[in-house]
């Protein structure tokens, strides 16, 4: 009996220890592959935080662990943060420098890998990362965007990788970028993107945003109804867009003019935006072809028809008046 509650006492004690040097594991959505940052001595394990010299070099390490039954082909790619739609810091971009103000790309500083990992095998790779030759000014939030080309392998998991030169934080500026289309779940979408053009991390973006298409209709009260956008972001990275999506439903994209109105609000900060986009018929079509299920609305058809209708029977009682005159 002593025997067995010593050896649960042992149990329990190299379980405990186990969980205490266990470094911290990044959620991979890549089934039976775990990743760990091999960090070292730092507070912070969640992520890899250089803060040192510019045009000096740091090595990186990853740890990865296949606890799967079959063999994984991964890549390891190196990239700057954006904001997705939900408000979340997400790796899986292929961000180059310039894009939203970015001076510094972490694809620039590093090289992607690649790494056959077998059944029940575990793997450290390297990076050697060249930091920038000149002052790094506020915050790079870069990271490692890990996926795998299988066949039925689907997705990914992110490293990530905070680079500064002072560790002192700088703030964000929100301005109107552009409108884009896009075809989400077959469906059409209009987006409209936001950027924060500073190297700065925001938090607790609050947007406000209306779309509306021009018409002829609308001075009837019969053309498009407004679209609205409520939305939080919890965070939104340095150098990225902030896509506010407009979702369509089953209404096809129409060519036109359409007026862009709101504002953004992050504590203190606040910004509006008004501007007026153009699509095309071309645009339109090429979104519009590529979705399925969509409900055409025929109200201007149906308003030509009744005009058409009721100019043949005015010219009819027009012809009946001036054929009784003669």
């Amino acid at each position: 009996m002593n025997k067995k509650i010593m050896y649960l006492f042992s149990l329990l004690f190299f379980a405990m220890v186990s969980f205490v040097i266990t470094p911290n594991v990044v959620k991979a959505d890549i089934d039976g592959l775990t990743v760990t940052p091999l960090i070292g001595d730092s507070d912070v394990t969640d992520r890899f935080q250089i803060i040192g010299k510019s045009d000096s070099e740091r090595t990186l390490s990853i740890s990865l662990s296949n606890f799967g039954i079959r063999q994984l082909h991964l890549v390891i790619v190196p990239t700057n943060a954006t904001t997705s739609m939900d408000g979340k810091i997400v790796y899986t971009d292929n961000v180059k420098k310039g894009q939203y103000g970015l001076k510094y790309a972490f694809a620039d500083m590093t090289k992607p890998q690649k790494v056959v990992l077998g059944p029940n095998k575990t793997k450290d790779v390297k990076f050697k990362v060249k930091l920038p030759d000149t002052k790094v000014k506020g915050l790079v939030m870069a990271g490692f965007n890990i996926y795998a080309t299988n066949n039925g392998v689907k997705g990914n998991a992110d490293v990530p990788v905070w680079i500064t030169d002072d560790n002192k934080s700088v703030g964000g500026i929100l301005s109107l970028n552009n409108l884009t289309l896009d075809v989400i779940h077959k469906q059409p979408h209009i987006i409209i993107n936001l950027q924060n053009k500073e190297p700065g991390m925001m938090k607790k973006v609050i947007v406000h945003m209306t779309v509306k298409r021009k018409s002829w209709l609308d001075r009837f009260n019969l053309g498009p109804k407004k679209m609205s956008a409520d939305l939080t972001y919890p965070k939104v990275a340095p150098n990225s867009r902030i896509p506010v999506d407009f979702d369509q439903n089953q209404t096809p994209i129409s060519p036109g003019k359409y007026v862009v109105k709101g504002a953004a609000r992050s504590g203190k900060a606040t910004w509006t935006f008004h501007k007026t986009y153009t699509i095309t018929q071309d645009q339109a079509n090429n979104i519009n072809k590529r979705c399925k299920g969509l409900i055409y609305n025929k109200t201007t058809t149906y308003i030509l028809i009744v005009c058409v209708l009721v100019s043949i029977i005015f010219l009819i009682f027009w012809a009946i008046w001036y054929s009784g005159r003669s």
